[in-house]
């Protein structure tokens, strides 16, 4: 082969190559315009077409006829629900009805109960009144309790120490028989103070009291004593004392003139 045809040949190869690098060239630069342009046709076309809506009976429907299906369906929802209401009203308007009958049933019951018990009570009390009323009334029986018989007993000293009242009003108990020396004896032995005396009967003589002898005073001192303001003119030993009696014993230091008794 000569070196001609070899140069034409590289010619022709590298006039082929051009050629099919500017055909590459055009094609790559057309194909994203035309790309762009079916994308926007294809949006505009999905803008244009709305889906249909379909039915329950696989029909299609209208946007109008969807909208008139929506209010119908929302018409008897609201219908059912104010069905539902009144029906919880008179529901509840019977029980309250119910509860109300009820408790006037039973409060009637309560009055009635409480009519029949206070009949009952009066009744019980009438019966009560009248059962008192017929029976007499009998006083409790007590027994009578025996009245103590007391005297009151007074001893006085010598004037002039300030005739101090060694015993003042001494209730003593006496008993029958009892005579002026008894209650002496009874009453200062319950005081724990000293007795002096000496005889019997008629004869008895006080000769001291409390440590205070006759004569103790002077040769005219000695014990005297009186019943209710009254001196007695015989001895202690039988004069019998009643019920109430006020005895004084006093010491007299004159024979009795300081003490006002009787002379003779």
């Amino acid at each position: 082969m000569s070196k001609k045809r070899i140069i034409a040949i590289i010619g022709s190869l590298v006039i082929l190559s051009g050629i099919g690098y500017g055909t590459y060239q055009s094609v790559a630069q057309d194909n994203p315009s035309t790309r762009s342009q079916h994308v926007k046709e294809e949006h505009r076309s999905k803008k244009r077409v709305k889906p249909a809506t379909v039915g329950l009976d696989g029909k299609v429907k209208s946007k109008a006829s969807e909208s008139h299906s929506r209010a119908v369906s929302e018409s008897r929802k609201t219908a059912e629900t104010r069905k539902s209401s009144s029906q919880s009203e008179q529901t509840n308007e019977s029980s309250q009805k119910s509860a109300s009958s009820k408790q006037l049933a039973s409060q009637q019951a309560v009055e009635q109960g409480s009519a029949v018990q206070s009949a009952s009570t009066q009744s019980a009390i009438n019966q009560s009144s009248q059962s008192t009323e017929s029976k007499p009334v009998t006083p409790p029986t007590t027994t009578p309790q025996p009245v103590l018989e007391k005297v009151s007993v007074n001893v006085y000293g010598p004037i002039s120490e300030g005739n101090p009242k060694w015993l003042n009003g001494d209730q003593v108990e006496i008993k029958d028989g009892d005579m002026v020396i008894d209650v002496l004896k009874r009453d200062l032995q319950s005081r724990g103070m000293a007795l002096s005396y000496r005889g019997t009967g008629g004869g008895v003589y006080i000769k001291g009291i409390n440590g205070l002898f006759e004569f103790d005073k002077g040769p005219l001192s000695g014990w005297l004593y009186r019943v209710n303001g009254s001196f007695p003119n015989h001895s202690c030993g039988n004069y019998p004392v009643k019920s109430g009696d006020v005895i004084d014993w006093m010491y007299t230091e004159n024979l009795g003139h300081d003490r006002n008794a009787p002379q003779g």
